[in-house]
């Protein structure tokens, strides 16, 4: 009994022995592929690695599709209202502030009266031309029968002389008068370009939106003095906005107007919006406040681009985002 035992422990380990041998193997075997696989990969040039890549990061940035417009007066004077708040909706045309008008509306309503005068004092000539064409053509119907007479011996000479002296001194105030009323009339084209320059001043102390959109950085306030061209606040346009973003040097040269963006928020990956490149610039710039740090800004040069999105969305203006663009 004790012989069989002595002789199947050493069978034990001789198959214990054999299955670490096969797992030592096994492992090796593992390992000379691991590291042929490496030395295979480090054997790659930048070139080769560089085709393999298929998206190129960027960073970018959401700003609207039309650059904002200023809110400013062509004017000086003095706020008089305000009709709207900062992040209120306008329309073009839509007023804004109005400043005091000082003495404009009165020098509209002088304007207006001398107007008014001379409009009157036209509408008079106007009676006189037409009482006077009316004797004229009684005297020269009058001078026509003399003369008719006369041919027939019927009227004497100096009659003839007199019904024509009447009618031609008719016929010259007639012409003083239709030259008067020529210039009557011009005064009054003449004075109504000073109403309508008068009005037009009252215009200048209203101000309008020079764009739909959304009011924002409003600094205009109540009774504030301000200047010509002074800025007051922007119109922009959040409605379809677009992404302007930033790629790195070295896949410059990949960039292609139409290839495809897909659009995340800062350090997630989760896709918010889908766009494609519809400019790229041509010229290599340095970074810019997209980079935050000063390692960033100073590294390598970028390629803009901008990104148009395929829907609308309701992206944040001005909120950074990362960039993902399909270079295959």
């Amino acid at each position: 009994m004790w012989k069989k035992e002595k002789f199947q422990i050493p069978s034990r380990m001789k198959k214990i022995i054999n299955r670490f041998r096969f797992i030592f193997l096994i492992g090796a075997l593992a390992s000379s592929c691991s590291s042929d696989k490496k030395q295979e990969e480090n054997t790659k040039t930048n070139e080769e690695i560089l085709q393999e890549v298929n998206e190129v990061k960027a960073i970018g940035k959401v700003v609207p599709a039309n650059d904002y417009a200023i809110i400013a007066s062509s004017t000086f004077g003095l706020i008089n209202k305000i009709f709207v708040q900062e992040g209120d909706s306008v329309q073009k045309g839509q007023l804004l502030f109005e400043l005091d008008p000082g003495n404009s509306t009165l020098d509209v309503q002088q304007a207006t009266a001398q107007l008014n005068s001379i409009r009157a004092q036209n509408k008079t000539v106007l009676d006189d031309i037409a009482k006077v064409e009316i004797y004229v053509e009684e005297l020269k119907s009058k001078y026509d029968t003399s003369k008719d007479l006369y041919a027939k011996n019927a009227e004497t000479k100096e009659k003839l002389e007199t019904d024509y002296s009447n009618w031609q001194q008719q016929e010259a105030i007639l012409r003083g008068l239709r030259k008067t009323l020529k210039a009557q009339k011009l005064n009054e084209a003449e004075q109504q370009i000073q109403i309508d320059k008068a009005q037009n001043t009252i215009g200048d102390f209203r101000i309008r939106a020079s764009e739909s959109g959304i009011i924002t950085d409003l600094t205009a306030k109540l009774g504030q003095n301000i200047g010509s061209a002074e800025e007051l606040g922007k119109i922009i346009t959040v409605e379809n906005p677009i992404i302007e973003a930033e790629v790195d040097e070295l896949f410059a040269g990949d960039i292609r107007v139409g290839q495809k963006v897909s659009i995340f928020p800062i350090g997630r990956q989760d896709t918010i919006a889908t766009g494609t490149v519809f400019y790229a610039n041509p010229i290599l710039s340095n970074k810019s406040i997209l980079y935050e740090t000063a390692n960033e800004g100073e590294d390598r040069r970028v390629r803009k681009i901008k990104v148009r999105l395929d829907q609308s969305n309701n992206l944040i203006i001005n909120g950074k985002v990362d960039c993902s663009i399909r270079i295959r």
